[in-house]
């Protein structure tokens, strides 16, 4: 994903004019404190060019960490928040908290959808090991679905929800939060 990506996002125009309109950060904020959810660590899976991460620190008073992919994404990352967010990719950075033995209260996505779908539940089953809270958001509707190609493709919820229990999550009355199985 280069500059080209971010200055025409999903064909509607510079990512950094109509950010909210994609990103679920409301959504995900919403879900936190309805449930009444302390976060005093969140994980950002796919940062883009730090809005989400300024939003998150405004709602909940913590400098999220994160990864971002984007090399020109990363770069406009403020300088307060890029200390904390990798450039890498979320199938490699996962992992690596995981070893790392990292814990968070949540983690936050809209980046899934970019995966390849056989990546898709590996990447769940980590973050299960992370934090207990899940919080993932298509921007134009929950009906996404990745594929090999890096494009999404418009699919049921069923296979969003099929992917997420079978990495060991469970749903919460919110379409978009989920829980870790057995908390």
């Amino acid at each position: 994903m280069n500059r080209r990506y971010f200055l025409d996002y999903c064909g509607r125009g510079a990512y950094g004019e109509i950010w909210r309109d994609h990103s679920g950060t409301a959504n995900c904020i919403a879900n936190l404190r309805r449930r009444g959810v302390r976060v005093a660590s969140l994980l950002v899976l796919g940062t883009a060019t730090g809005e989400v991460l300024r939003e998150f620190e405004r709602a909940f008073g913590v400098r999220p960490h994160g990864c971002e992919l984007s090399r020109w994404a990363h770069a406009r990352i403020p300088a307060r928040f890029r200390g904390r967010v990798r450039r890498a990719d979320l199938r490699r950075h996962v992992p690596a908290l995981v070893r790392a033995g990292a814990r968070f209260d949540a983690v936050f996505t809209s980046a899934l959808v970019y995966l390849p779908a056989a990546d898709v539940v590996p990447v769940l089953r980590d973050c299960a090991r992370l934090a207990p809270l899940f919080h993932f958001y298509a921007s134009t509707s929950e009906d996404f679905e990745p594929n090999d190609r890096h494009r999404t493709l418009l699919r049921p919820r069923r296979w969003w929800r099929a992917r997420f229990r079978e990495a060991g999550w469970a749903p919460t009355r919110s379409r978009y939060l989920w829980r870790r199985a057995g908390d």
